[in-house]
């Protein structure tokens, strides 16, 4: 790890998988799936053998990802850290929550209680990805769409956000994701989906740079444009915090600068 490791390239948390996902139903979902009398997937680990290896990580000072995208497996992963800290004691750990496709609002307030970041995916939101019509949409059913991918819920909460795409999953550019956090619509348009779910542009951008950077230990470095920082930023071809937001998705990076150098354009 320090052989490896400067300001371009380092070595942080380990990733851990606490489910799967929703469209071929191994997501752990607390009810079963729609059309199924009891199938509602299952969790990698017990409850109570996962809690015990994530608090045994956390006393080695070690930051957790963790791969989940139900809300029983949102659930576990969150009860899991709520365990370390009773046994470890509170630290500033900054263990995330990957994907958190499906979460139950209970478990809302819980993110910003324990100190657990929300590493979503805006795109994988999009009506044409999941919404009605789609295995996503239809394996959870009508019911549980209320919890479909809750950016606002999650902000209003306190939750950090950090956004990114899930490459090769789904675009890389984060003018997409941008768009699909702020409108909930199909990126060619039409009618959003769960638009109550939708997010300021300036919230968006907030995860994409400052929510991303706290989520690494990075905000005192990057993720703002602010003196004393490494100078990494980038010049859009439009200013997408007054464009329509039907125009994000054609913003390109003009200009690419990466601590100080013009990497691209000028």
């Amino acid at each position: 790890m320090r052989t490896h490791r400067d300001d371009r390239l380092r070595v942080g948390a380990l990733k851990l998988y606490i489910d799967d996902v929703v469209e071929p139903r191994t997501a752990a979902l607390l009810e079963p799936y729609a059309g199924c009398r009891h199938h509602r997937g299952d969790t990698f680990y017990p409850p109570g053998e996962f809690a015990e290896l994530l608090a045994k990580l956390d006393a080695r000072g070690f930051q957790c990802f963790v791969h989940a995208t139900g809300d029983r497996g949102i659930r576990t992963v969150l009860d899991a850290v709520e365990h370390a800290r009773t046994v470890n004691g509170p630290r500033d750990a900054r263990h995330q929550v990957v994907h958190v496709e499906c979460l139950d609002p209970a478990d809302t307030p819980r993110f910003a209680a324990l100190g657990v970041v929300a590493c979503m995916q805006p795109r994988h939101a999009a009506p044409e990805v999941a919404g009605p019509g789609k295995d996503w949409a239809q394996n959870v059913g009508p019911g549980r769409w209320h919890k479909a991918w809750p950016l606002r819920s999650l902000h209003g909460a306190g939750a950090v956000l950090a956004l990114s795409s899930d490459w090769n999953v789904a675009e890389m550019d984060p003018m997409i994701g941008i768009y699909t956090a702020v409108t909930r619509r199909p990126l060619h348009g039409g009618d959003p989906w769960m638009p109550e779910e939708a997010i300021g542009v300036e919230t968006a951008v907030h995860g994409y740079t400052m929510g991303s950077a706290y989520a690494n230990f990075l905000e005192h470095d990057r993720g703002s444009l602010t003196v004393g920082k490494a100078a990494d930023f980038v010049v859009l071809s439009r200013d997408i915090l007054r464009s329509a937001p039907e125009d994000i998705p054609g913003t390109v990076a003009e200009t690419v600068v990466v601590g100080g150098h013009v990497e691209h354009g000028g």
